[in-house]
Formats: structure tokens, sequence, C-alpha cells
């Protein structure tokens, strides 16, 4: 079901250029969740599909990069959800899709590496628990 206010805006939006990107709800050995801080809002990592990669090959390839995890001790648990958002890069608006994977790492609370150039200030593992400390400023 799709809920719009505005036939206009969806119509606008429905004609942008579309992004495929996939991405990682994390998950570690003591069940706590990454989360990374990127700019003022808390995130999961994602990014773009590359020509030739598969969906599930980027999800893990773009925790890794963005959250300096080992990428070999992440494993792909199985397909959560596809979501859609308008992102902006330069002036151009896209439509972007984020195809998302439960991931688990093999490992705990490691040392993370957020990847500066790319806007992550920080990288952090929650308890499920808190998670709920985190909705107001999730993007």
């Amino acid at each position: 079901m799709l809920l719009v206010n505005n036939p206009k805006t969806l119509s606008d939006t429905l004609c942008l250029p579309k992004i495929n990107s996939a991405g990682g709800l994390v998950l570690n050995d003591e069940n706590k969740l990454l989360l990374m801080l990127k700019g003022r809002k808390w995130d999961m990592p994602k990014g773009r599909i590359e020509s030739g990669a598969s969906k599930q090959e980027t999800a893990r390839r773009e925790v890794a990069e963005e959250t300096g995890l080992d990428f070999w001790k992440l494993s792909i648990q199985g397909k959560l959800v596809s979501t859609w958002h308008t992102t902006q890069h330069d002036d151009l608006r896209y439509l972007k899709k984020t195809h998302w994977y439960l991931i688990r790492y093999e490992g705990g609370d490691d040392a993370t590496h957020p990847q500066i150039d790319e806007g992550i200030l920080e990288c952090r593992w929650v308890n499920t628990t808190e998670l709920s400390n985190y909705f107001d400023i999730m993007a």
C-alpha cells in the first residue's frame, strides 16, 4: 500500500533517476546492532551496487568500507526488506532503492574505523534494548 498526500509530489518523485544500493543490519556475537553516525543522524551502512556486483556482495563490502570491520567476518544471514527514499548528490535528486540484509559479524565489540571521508563520524555497537534511544535521530 502506498499513501500519498500530494499526487504531484508522487509524480515528480517517480520521474527521478533511480539508484540501486544495498546495506546491512549488522549484529555481532553479543546480538548488538551496529549503528553509524553520519552528520547528525544515526544510520546503517549502505551504498551503490557497482556494475557486476551482487546485492549481497555490495552489502558486505559497504559494511566493511564504512565501518572498518573485517569483510571476511561478515556473513549474510538473509534478506530483510527493500526501502525507497529520495537522495541528492551534487545538484541532482535521485530515487534510491536500498536492499537490506541481516548480516552477522563474527566478533564482539571489535573496534571500528569509521570512513571519515564519507562523513561517518562514529560507529557504535548498541544493545537492541537501547535502540529506542536512537529513534528520534535516525536517518
